[in-house]
């Protein structure tokens, strides 16, 4: 089995921010077999990095988005003062 997945095989955001609440579900009700919490909590770990990835690359292109704009109103503003 490979424990890499490709990227469409990749959660979505919601969908592991979901399965994270389900593990940490489990996990509180204390009701999840011993055998069982180790790969539950392997699984939260690879979910919580999918998210931080996730979330950092939205972050980026939000702020480029922004930067993009800035220049382009900056550019608008630049162009009425020249007329």
């Amino acid at each position: 089995m490979n424990d890499k997945k490709k990227k469409g095989d990749e959660p979505s955001y919601a969908e592991a921010s979901t399965e994270l609440e389900q593990i940490l579900h489990d996990i509180e009700s204390g009701e999840i077999d011993l055998d069982v919490l180790a790969e539950k909590v392997e699984r939260a770990a690879a979910l919580l990095q999918i998210c931080r990835q996730k979330l950092a690359a939205t972050e980026t292109k939000v702020k480029k988005v922004v930067a993009d704009l800035a220049a382009a109103d900056a550019a608008d503003r630049d162009e009425e003062d020249q007329q």
